[in-house]
């Protein structure tokens, strides 16, 4: 055999071989798909669980019981553009004493609820015991039933009945508290933060519509401080970060090394309906399949986007712009350091979480510390000259805290009234003053399409109460 056949055989082998390599590679990155070995909806019930957990100590039977009792909002109420009962005409007043009427079992359950120390439900997924599909089925009607125990309170407020009054709202703001633990869903402790902030919304308005005896008073503010005082709830992740790598163990190859990408029928079946830029990401998504990111790599991701979380919610808004070192940014762009990772939905986003806590905290503490300028004023007749005064005549317990700057809220009184406000997130002292925008808002009501004139503040202004107005409705026939 001559030196050229020979070299033409071993040419044809090497070049058999690598074909066959490559056919095999085809072939494994074809068959080869995730494996789903961890079911974190079950991981996700054992770290909600609260301690020592005791069903007799759980809200959620009672909870139930007013949520079957519920009648539900008529829908007059469902989105009024007024928040005193008094500013309905003799009908709806009419109206919304009969609705609230037929509650009343609901609220006496909804109380019992509120009384109980935790509220834990333990979850069940829609699909393959996939966090995603997991339902919250008791978030709608909770926060319902809040509305309207929070009319129920006003009402008994107009009545003269303020003792019930804040009961009710102290309900609503212990249900809020139900739901703001570290270990439950983004989504919970969002509710949870809304309910809070409609509680105390509620309580200021009543401040500001009718004169409260000092009596209740001093009892609402000394209850609503002891709630304040025991509630250690700090936002957490630890139930987005269970959801993220339920994402990954689904969407990733798993080769037993960590080093498997994503799956080939996750990224090609990726389909953006968008020329340029969009056409452009999804070719990105289908060659990460290829390119990466690795299943480690990813999970990498998770971890230090949920490390920078961690520190930044400890921190007040204020503390972290005088750190110049922009947490949230950071993450935003760890977030987007992969284009996949960024489609399936990978990553967190903490700054509406961050800010509506710190909000919610003020908020608290602005009413308690209204409440005692309020007592001072019917005592003495006059306004307290600083919030100072009302700590060192022991009518306030501590400075309410403004977690947008590095002291406590603005108080300025008149000889008539007095401002409580916070600088807001521009860190800058604009007065106390309401700034009217020249734009509208636009969205569907129950009485047609409404354009209205919404008010931009600067700063968050506490008191006086903005009041709610009755809008100017553009009607749409069809």
């Amino acid at each position: 055999m001559s030196p050229s056949r020979s070299s033409k055989k071993w040419v044809l082998a090497a070049i058999g071989i690598l074909l066959a390599l490559f056919i095999l590679k085809i072939v494994l990155f074809l068959t080869a798909k995730p494996k789903i070995t961890v079911d974190y909806v079950a991981e996700y019930n054992r770290a909600s669980r609260p301690p020592n957990y005791d069903p007799n100590e759980n809200a959620a039977p009672y909870y139930q019981k007013a949520f079957d009792a519920f009648v539900e909002t008529p829908d007059k109420f469902e989105y009024p553009h007024i928040d005193w009962p008094e500013d309905f005409n003799s009908d709806e007043q009419a109206l919304l004493q009969e609705w609230l009427t037929s509650n009343r079992q609901a609220f006496e359950y909804f109380g019992e609820a509120a009384d109980k120390p935790y509220y834990w439900l333990e979850r069940e997924a829609e699909e393959d015991n996939f966090m995603g599909s997991v339902m919250l089925p008791e978030l709608g009607p909770l926060r319902e039933l809040t509305k309207a125990l929070v009319w129920e309170a006003k009402l008994a407020a107009l009545e003269g009945r303020f003792h019930a009054a804040f009961e009710n709202i102290l309900d609503c703001y212990r249900a809020g508290k139900h739901k703001c633990r570290p270990n439950v869903l983004p989504s919970e402790q969002h509710i949870g933060l809304r309910i809070k902030q409609t509680a105390i919304s509620a309580a200021l308005v009543i401040l500001d519509r009718v004169q409260v005896d000092n009596r209740a008073s001093k009892f609402f503010q000394d209850d609503l401080q002891q709630e304040l005082d025991t509630d250690t709830y700090v936002p957490g992740s630890p139930a987005e970060r269970l959801f993220d790598y339920d994402i990954l163990q689904r969407t990733f190859v798993d080769n037993g090394r960590g080093t498997g990408r994503l799956w080939w029928r996750i990224g090609f079946g990726v389909t953006i309906p968008l020329a340029g830029e969009g056409r452009i990401r999804e070719r990105k998504i289908m060659f990460s399949c290829v390119t990466g990111p690795t299943k480690k790599q990813a999970a990498e991701q998770v971890e230090l986007t949920f490390s920078l979380f961690n520190q930044a919610i400890t921190k007040t808004p204020w503390q972290i712009k005088s750190e110049s070192y922009d947490y949230f940014k950071e993450i935003e762009n760890i977030n987007k350091r992969h284009i996949s990772l960024e489609y399936l939905g990978i990553g967190i986003d903490p700054n509406n979480i961050f800010h509506s806590y710190h909000r919610t905290k003020a908020q608290t503490e602005a009413l308690i510390a209204i409440l005692t300028i309020l007592q001072y004023k019917a005592d003495t007749g006059q306004f307290p000259e600083s919030l100072d005064k009302l700590v060192s005549t022991g009518y306030l317990q501590a400075l309410p805290n403004d977690p947008y700057s590095d002291g406590p809220l603005v108080y300025k009184f008149t000889e008539d009234n007095f401002k409580l406000y916070s600088i807001g997130e521009d860190f800058s002292d604009d007065g106390g003053v309401s700034e009217v925008v020249n734009k509208a808002r636009q969205g569907t009501g129950f009485r047609g399409t409404g354009i209205a004139p919404y008010v931009h503040s600067p700063d968050i202004v506490y008191w006086p109460v903005k009041e709610l107005k009755k809008l100017c409705y553009e009607f749409t026939l069809e």
